[in-house]
C-alpha cells in the first residue's frame, strides 16, 4: 500500500478490460489463512515449506492511507505451514505469530519481506529490519537513510532490494554499507527479479516497469496503464509470466511474457503483496482489510 494515497483514487479512473484475453493460467483456491490484522506481504520459504506474512496491525482509525505508516509499535510477523496440494475442496487454518514487536525490539508497520542468507528481511516505515529464521541471533536494524516511505523487499539471490514509494527509488542493501541506489517510476511499490532481471510496479503511474539494478538505466515502462488502479504486488511466474496484484482494481491479474496480453486471473478485495510458490505452483494473495491471505493452486492450461 502507498503511503498518502486516498480512497477516492478509485474513483479517478475507469478501466477498461475488454481486450483482455483467455487466460492461459487458472487459479484455485485450496486454503484460507486466518489470525492475521491487516496482512501486507506473503513471502515463502520453499525448502522448508513455511510462507511469513508481515501484519501492519495499525491501531489508527480513519481515511487515507497514512494510519498504515506510523510508528504505532503495533506490527508483527506470522508463518504457516504450506498447505499440501492438490486439495479436493479448499481448507481453513490459522497462522502463528512468530515475532511481534516488543518494548526490547520496537516495530511498526511492516510491509515487503524477502529471505536471504538465512534472514527474514522486513521493509518497516523508513529501515530495514532482519530476524534469523532459525531463531539463533536477535533481530537486526539495517537503517536507511532519507527513507520515506520502505514499501517491498526482493533479492536477486546475492544483495537485498527495497522500495521507496515516498521517495519513487530503490535501494540495493548493504547491512554495514553505504546503499546504492536504483532509478525507480515515483510510487514504486512492488519489485521482484526474475531471470537475471529486476520489475517492478507503480501504484501511482499504474504501469509495471523492468529496471535496472546496476543503477543506471531508467525505469522502462511496459504501457499497461489501461488495465491497472493502483498495481501493488508483481511476482514471476516459472514461464515468464507477470503475476500483478491491482489493490484498488480488487483483482489480481497475470501480463503475458511479451508484456502484450493482460488477463485477469482472480478478483478479491484489496489484494496486497503477493506471493509465489513456484515449486508447488501455489500463489498467496494477503487480503489487506479482511485480515486473510487466501492460497491458490495455479495451473498453466
Amino acid at each position: 500500500m502507498l503511503k498518502n494515497a486516498l480512497p477516492w483514487l478509485s474513483l479517478c479512473f475507469s478501466v477498461s478490460l475488454t481486450s483482455v484475453a483467455t487466460a492461459e493460467w487458472t487459479a484455485k483456491k485450496v486454503s484460507q489463512i486466518g489470525g492475521l490484522h491487516i496482512p501486507e506481504c506473503v513471502v515463502v520459504d520453499e525448502p522448508e515449506a513455511k510462507a511469513y506474512v508481515s501484519n501492519v496491525a495499525a491501531s489508527v482509525e480513519g481515511e487515507g492511507y497514512d494510519r498504515f505508516w506510523a510508528h504505532d509499535g503495533n506490527g508483527f510477523i506470522s508463518r504457516f505451514l504450506l498447505p499440501v496440494a492438490p486439495l479436493s475442496s479448499p481448507t481453513a487454518s490459522e497462522a502463528e505469530v512468530w515475532k511481534k514487536s516488543s518494548d526490547s525490539f520496537r516495530f511498526s508497520g511492516p510491509k515487503g519481506m524477502c529471505i536471504l542468507g538465512g534472514w527474514l528481511w522486513v521493509a518497516d516505515i523508513d529501515r530495514v529490519l532482519r530476524f534469523a529464521l532459525n531463531g539463533n541471533q536477535p533481530p537486526q536494524v539495517i537503517a536507511v537513510p532519507g527513507a520515506k516511505a520502505l514499501n517491498d523487499m526482493a533479492t536477486d539471490g546475492k544483495n537485498a532490494y527495497v522500495s521507496d514509494s515516498g521517495a519513487g527509488k530503490c535501494y540495493r542493501l548493504h547491512p554495514r554499507g553505504k546503499h546504492d541506489e536504483i532509478l525507480a517510476p515515483a510510487g514504486i511499490n512492488g519489485i521482484t527479479f526474475f531471470d537475471g532481471k529486476m520489475y517492478g510496479a507503480s501504484w501511482s503511474l499504474r504501469d509495471i516497469y523492468q529496471l535496472d539494478p546496476n543503477g543506471k538505466q531508467p525505469p522502462q515502462a511496459f504501457g499497461l496503464t489501461d488495465y491497472f488502479k493502483t498495481p501493488d504486488g508483481i511476482e514471476v511466474l516459472r514461464d515468464g509470466t507477470f503475476v500483478v496484484s491491482d489493490s484498488e482494481g480488487n483483482q489480481v491479474v497475470t501480463v503475458s511474457s511479451d508484456r502484450r496480453t493482460v488477463t485477469k486471473l482472480l478478483s478479491c478485495s484489496a489484494p496486497a503483496d503477493i506471493g509465489i510458490d513456484r515449486r508447488r505452483s501455489l500463489l498467496f494473495v494477503p487480503r489487506f482489510f479482511d485480515g486473510k491471505v487466501n492460497v491458490y493452486q495455479l495451473k498453466n492450461n
